[in-house]
């Protein structure tokens, strides 16, 4: 109660400076980026996403309300809630031509069922809803429910949908609900991404993992909450994670259909420590001794924590090289580290960031670096070395050091050497207040906050350059020894400046500035192997390409 006493608090708070700071709270961190605040959203605000047909944002509330948003006037209405659509717990929105789909749950006092609902729409503005998925009411952790049903999306093809079923657990532990369900963990239905037939209705589910396994709805396993998920122009799907009390990485995955993401044995690309029947969490660097989880004996020895069953192989999350969302524990020591400043990295961001709002520019409407590029925010605000921060809601622990309150953009690049992705990120836009989605329309971006304000972020528009210039880059030769030419069309005489990076994301070469078109590379102490190497502008990407140096 004292923290549901103190969150509220703390909103009206929020909500009372909101006019003074409308305008200016949220700030851009590049030069080319400008913010607009569109409307005060309706408290709770859950999902974002635009309807093709009106043009119009739509965006829900957890309670299963459904606004329209009408950017003109600034103003928002009401047209749909749960007594309209069945859920009320909503976490899952979006758009097919005229047709909307939700996902959610209802949840029960010891239990809860999981919907995706489609309202097919009408002459007169009305929707018919119409049932496409409901499940067996299975045991819940506890009277508000769990992660549930949420991260809804439609696949390039448009023959599918997908989405999340998270876990019923924080981190595998028992979860009984006041004791209803001694030694209860995770559930057939839960910790998992679903795949649908875009046509699909009045579908039913048991709780029966047989079922789910025989089905063939069952597309990954292993994830605590995908809570967002977006496509990349290869038609790759990928979501976020977030991970448990204790301080592990929050993960983006590269999701693929028949794989294991790790949960509960590994979250953040550790090992769950609970799989240690010895395991002591007094003594661990990574459990804050504040925390409620511990406190609460959830990291208490687990002799029955379940083992990792014969024959799987676990997907571990992408490797973020920095220099955004990149700090995490030492866990011998337990020291922050910074994976930029590290020559390393971590899988994905730091600790209690809880992604969401994941965006990919797959048809390349962005301009400038932001071309192709994907996005990500971070629910919780960040605190200080112990995690703390006066504007955590609920009292739950908080990224530690790390401001965690930006948009982060990423550069996923594919490599053929690892069969993976990489991430490199930058800050570049600060001041978000528990933001919980994002859209991308056209060379705009649109954030919505739990109980805050809806933002409009506008990017360079996308410029449509000849086709010299899409040439641009060029290496020669490639594959080389020791020495090649490297060519990049530079009329303006900018300064650039050519790195390499390894497989692994470390950088194995700077070169000095210069303002040529032709540089002569020079690399006879560097080892064979592909590389990426990179010219820069400052701290702006102009182009890349995949080199092999050889013996």
């Amino acid at each position: 109660m004292f923290y549901i006493l103190r969150f509220f608090c703390l909103c009206l708070l929020v909500q009372t400076c909101l006019p003074t700071v409308f305008g200016q709270r949220v700030t851009s961190l590049r030069p080319d980026i400008s913010v607009d605040s569109i409307l005060k959203a309706k408290p709770g605000a859950s999902k974002l996403a635009l309807d093709p047909i009106t043009k119009h944002l739509f965006y829900t509330s957890s309670n299963g309300n459904i606004y329209e948003v009408f950017e003109a006037s600034q103003s928002d209405s009401l047209r749909f809630t749960a007594n309209d659509h069945g859920l009320s717990r909503l976490q899952g929105l979006c758009f097919l031509d005229s047709t909307m789909y939700l996902a959610g749950n209802i949840w029960y006092s010891t239990t809860g069922i999981g919907m995706i609902m489609k309202g097919t729409l009408q002459a007169n503005g009305s929707r018919v809803w119409t049932s496409m998925l409901v499940t067996e009411a299975y045991p819940t952790s506890s009277s508000t429910g769990d992660h549930g049903f949420t991260g809804i999306n439609i696949d390039p093809s448009k023959q599918f949908l997908y989405f999340s079923g998270g876990s019923r657990t924080s981190f595998g532990e028992v979860e009984s609900a006041n004791g209803n369900y001694p030694g209860m963990r995770e559930q057939a239905l839960t910790s998992k991404i679903y795949r649908i037939p875009i046509h699909a209705e009045n579908l039913y589910w048991p709780n029966d993992s047989t079922f789910l396994t025989n089905s063939g709805f069952v597309f990954a396993e292993g994830t605590r909450n995908a809570y967002d998920m977006a496509w990349n122009a290869e038609n790759h799907l990928f979501a976020v994670d977030n991970a448990g009390e204790r301080d592990d990485p929050e993960e983006l995955n590269w999701i693929q259909e028949g794989q294991h993401y790790g949960f509960p044995w590994r979250i953040g690309g550790n090992a769950n420590p609970l799989t240690n029947p010895s395991y002591d969490a007094s003594q661990d660097p990574l459990v804050n001794p504040n925390n409620s989880a511990f406190l609460a004996g959830h990291f208490n020895a687990d002799s029955n924590f379940p083992p990792i069953p014969a024959g799987i192989q676990f997907t571990e999350p992408l490797r973020n090289f920095g220099n955004a969302a990149d700090f995490y524990k030492d866990e011998n020591t337990g020291q922050i580290k910074r994976a930029s400043e590290e020559g390393t990295s971590v899988r994905t961001f730091t600790p209690h960031r809880s992604p969401l709002g994941l965006v990919i520019d797959r048809e390349e409407e962005l301009g400038s670096i932001y071309q192709g590029k994907s996005f990500v925010m971070s629910f919780m605000p960040g605190g200080d070395s112990t995690g703390y921060t006066p504007l955590s809601p609920w009292g739950t622990p908080c990224p530690f050091v790390d401001s965690s309150r930006e948009l982060v953009m990423m550069d996923l690049q594919y490599d053929s050497l690892i069969a993976d992705y990489t991430v490199h990120s930058a800050n570049i836009v600060t001041g978000f207040y528990l933001p919980v989605d994002a859209e991308q329309v056209g060379n705009s971006m649109y954030v919505i906050e739990n109980n805050g304000v809806l933002w409009k972020l506008n990017f360079p528009n996308k410029l449509n350059p000849p086709i010299c210039y899409q040439a641009g880059l060029i290496t020669y030769p490639n594959p080389f020894s020791a020495t090649c030419q490297v060519y990049f069309p530079n009329p303006s005489k900018l300064l650039i400046r050519i790195k390499l990076y390894q497989s692994n994301g470390q950088l194995a070469y700077e070169s000095a500035t210069y303002d040529l078109d032709i540089y002569q590379l020079s690399v006879t102490n560097i080892a064979a192997g592909e590389y990426t190497l990179i010219l820069e502008q400052g701290t702006e990407i102009l182009a890349r390409q995949k080199v092999i140096i050889y013996d």
